[in-house]
């Protein structure tokens, strides 16, 4: 049986967790904009051959064990309504990481990060987890300086990403997963 672990993305409604899911996990884009309602739940096969030279597991047997059996993550795509995230809380139970995602064309959804930064340190403890500005297709609206100086205070990796292009999409997750990864002991 491979590994799993279950990663839920974050962040407001309209930022592109669903679209940078589509892509990552069926390599698709879709232009119409469907809301999220509770969640979504895709399955990747994570293949361990892009990033095995990454992993820092110090126990040889637990990477070749790792390598052999395989790497399978569970994406929950949260939906982004704060106002009804409590009849979602339960799917941030057991998660091994996370994606904050925002918008580089919407403000409000860069300073909502600390917001579910939060609810995922309060609902699922110290995991690994990286911020995503998506959206690099459109007009930033969002300034590079500010969006630095946050993350020099958070200490985590970020991604600009763009679901539509394809473009660093892949790198992203399996940043993630070397980070979720290297956990293991």
């Amino acid at each position: 049986m491979s590994y799993r672990g279950k990663v839920i993305l974050l962040g407001d409604a309209g930022v592109g967790k669903t679209s940078l899911l589509a892509q990552y996990v069926d390599g698709q884009f879709s232009e119409e904009y469907h809301q999220t309602i509770g969640a979504n739940f895709l399955i990747k096969e994570i293949d361990l051959t892009k990033i095995l030279d990454q992993l820092d597991i110090k126990n040889p047997k637990l990477k070749k064990d790792i390598k052999d059996k395989g790497f399978k993550l569970y994406f929950w795509d949260i939906g982004g309504q704060t106002d009804k995230l409590w009849a979602n809380e339960y799917y941030f139970v057991q998660a091994v990481g996370a994606m904050v995602i925002f918008s580089l064309e919407k403000v409000t959804s860069f300073e909502q990060i600390d917001f579910w930064i939060e609810k995922l340190k309060e609902l699922s403890g110290d995991v690994p987890y990286i911020i995503v500005g998506n959206k690099t297709d459109l007009e930033r609206k969002v300034n590079k300086e500010v969006i630095e100086n946050k993350l020099k205070s958070l200490g985590v990796k970020y991604f600009e990403t763009s679901a539509k292009l394809n473009k660093n999409v892949d790198e992203a997750f399996e940043s993630l997963s070397v980070q979720i990864l290297n956990t293991f002991k």
